[in-house]
């Protein structure tokens, strides 16, 4: 199977990873170790998915300092 959405492929990677782990063929440290970067990609991704819609500008909106006159 040809993956082309890059969110699509690193949940994929993150499910794979998973399996393995889960089947014993690699440990836990190894499995942490394999997904950190895998996640830190997918939450890259979903932010810049979201970077443009109403819920990104609303939500930076309330953690931007209102400026006192």
């Amino acid at each position: 199977m040809y993956i082309t959405n890059p969110l699509r492929l690193m949940q994929k990677l993150l499910e794979e990873n998973y399996a393995l782990y889960k089947e014993q063929e690699i440990s836990e440290k190894e499995y942490l170790w394999r997904i950190k970067p895998i996640d830190k990609e997918i939450t890259r991704l979903e932010m810049a998915t979201l970077q443009d819609t109403l819920a990104w500008k609303e939500s930076s909106l309330r953690h931007t300092p209102k400026l006192k006159h």
